[in-house]
């Protein structure tokens, strides 16, 4: 009826008026990889007009050596699945790598048959280049502890952390070994509570 066309029509338009605001690049694609649809976002991300990209196939985005994700997407894609959160990299016009997480939602007619792809791109550089900076901090501090542990170790004189309120936190071993002391008998202590402490009268 005029009314169920009339009803199609505005949600369609609402739907486009959806993807084409979202902050998230969206392509639609068909199966053998040809750019249909292209939002603002995806001009944003990737450098190309949806004039530029819009009908050319989607290796215009895929590095050479990435080529073949394409064909297991489409295998995937075929087979009725979703696919989310992909990590893997794409490129920009002028070249740039960038890191992006890929949620891939199979198109499908009205019978069923799946004729394309939904393509939803997220850029995730800046958030992998934060995780990998606090990773390498954490391993060069861990380093740092290692070799001032083994440092601290090895001193044949006393070498010792304690708290602000005297407790002693740390003692090296050869310290309270060459006493004959345990470990137990001075740390967790205040320092002048412990076995080696003479006060003077």
């Amino acid at each position: 009826t005029e009314h169920d066309r009339a009803q199609q029509l505005h949600t369609a338009r609402v739907l486009a008026s959806i993807v084409e605001s979202s902050n998230d690049a969206i392509i639609g694609k068909s199966l053998d990889g040809i750019i249909q649809n292209w939002n603002a976002a995806a001009e944003r991300l990737f450098g190309f007009s949806a004039d530029e990209a819009i009908g050319r196939h989607i290796s215009l985005v895929i590095p050479p050596e990435r080529i073949a994700e394409e064909d297991q997407i489409i295998a995937r894609l075929k087979a009725g699945q979703r696919i989310e959160h992909f990590e893997t990299e794409r490129l920009r016009n002028d070249g740039q790598r960038l890191i992006v997480s890929l949620t891939i939602s199979p198109i499908k007619d009205e019978s069923g048959n799946v004729v394309g792809a939904s393509k939803i791109v997220r850029d995730i550089t800046e958030q992998r280049r934060i995780e990998k900076h606090e990773h390498e901090l954490l391993q060069e501090t861990a380093e740092a502890n290692a070799k001032f542990h083994a440092f601290f170790e090895q001193g044949a004189l006393f070498a010792g952390i304690m708290d602000l309120d005297g407790t002693l936190l740390d003692a090296n071993r050869l310290s309270w070994e060459a006493c004959g002391y345990t470990r137990e008998q001075i740390v967790g202590k205040k320092f002048w509570d412990g076995p080696w402490w003479t006060p003077s009268k």
